[in-house]
């Protein structure tokens, strides 16, 4: 029998009756200190409601009436005869005690800091993956309609030359990636400057000051296959995904195309403001390193235009816009680290 005191309201009036409570293995008997109250309740139709801080505990009874205790140890009884609130209590142990709740507080920082660098990356990446075609060239043409409206004007290339070069990427992306849709596109930029940068669809698009810049065409396959690399492996699709946070994360997930598209206008801003991270510049590097190595090539010309875009970034307005090629010194050492291990 688990015996305490405590205060009963009727549900009806305000009035509080000190009362004595006592649990037997079926019932709350509740009998008034000096009244002559005396109730007898089915421990089923009782609710123990779960333990908040140093506040009196609260036993809910039928038809709005309730009993209130100071006795902690008795209802801690109770709710372990009854196996009520038992993760509660787990709870309440936690919070009644400062080192454990700064320790939990810790391991939430620490379990929040996992998820944010290697749980979100890796569910983007299943994310990216399981996204439609379709999507990704809805995002694509939504994203090209901001840029060419307010960064990329019209190319002033002769038309041999883009068309000798879009030939060339052509067999090019077919030895690497036969099966993802791949389409070469030209646009002059005073803003951007020498750049070039892929799209989720498929679409690479080239400045025309990045050709101008060029010294042979060695150097424009490597920057060619740089951005196929990105796209066959969903860079841009998982920049967005991991950038829009765990919302569109969820939304990619579970299919809700509606909220994937409308994130379509976000895209220029992610390329703008963040680019790829290291891993993925990285990652792309080394499809040009393969590649190159594959042929017996080096990839000298590639590092060559490397410098030379960085250097002449510094000449236009727009040089930060599109930064999906930040430090170029330590792409550069990689790519001389990698053929090194390839001889």
């Amino acid at each position: 029998m688990i015996t305490f005191d405590g205060t009963y309201f009727d549900g009806k009036s305000s009035r509080a009756h000190p009362v004595t409570i006592r649990a037997d293995e079926t019932r709350l008997i509740i009998a008034g200190a000096g009244s002559d109250l005396s109730l007898g309740i089915p421990l089923r139709d009782c609710v123990i409601q779960p333990p908040l801080g140093k506040t009196s505990r609260v036993i809910t009874l039928p038809e709005g009436a309730q009993c209130e205790t100071d006795d902690f140890e008795a209802i801690a009884a109770l709710e372990q005869r009854t196996g009520r609130n038992a993760g509660l209590r787990l709870v309440h142990v936690l919070e009644s005690r400062w080192k454990m709740a700064a320790l939990s507080f810790a391991g939430l920082v620490v379990c929040v800091w996992v998820f944010m660098t290697f749980g979100i990356p890796f569910l983007a990446k299943k994310a990216a993956y399981a996204i439609p075609p379709a999507v990704a060239e809805n995002l694509s043409e939504q994203t090209m309609k901001i840029l060419d409206s307010r960064f990329l004007r019209p190319s002033k290339l002769p038309q041999r030359r883009a068309r000798t070069l879009q030939a060339r990427f052509k067999k090019l992306h077919e030895n690497i990636d036969g099966k993802q849709k791949y389409w070469l596109e030209f646009r002059k930029s005073p803003a951007l400057g020498p750049n070039a940068f892929a799209l989720p669809s498929g679409l690479i698009i080239m400045t025309d000051e990045l050709v101008n810049l060029s010294e042979s065409t060695r150097e424009l396959e490597g920057v060619f296959v740089h951005e196929i690399a990105h796209v066959r492996h969903r860079h841009g699709m998982r920049s967005v995904i991991q950038n829009a946070g765990v919302f569109l994360l969820i939304a990619a997930v579970v299919g809700d195309i509606t909220s994937i598209t409308s994130a379509a206008g976000s895209l220029p801003t992610l390329l703008a403001q963040s680019g790829y991270s290291r891993d993925f510049e990285r990652e792309a590097d080394d499809t040009v390193a393969a590649y190159f190595s594959g042929r017996g090539w080096s990839t000298k010309p590639y590092q060559n235009i490397l410098r030379r875009i960085t250097k002449n970034m510094a000449n236009f307005p727009g040089e930060s816009l599109l930064s999906s090629h930040p430090l170029t010194d330590e792409r550069i050492r990689y790519l001389r680290e990698r053929e090194k291990a390839v001889k």
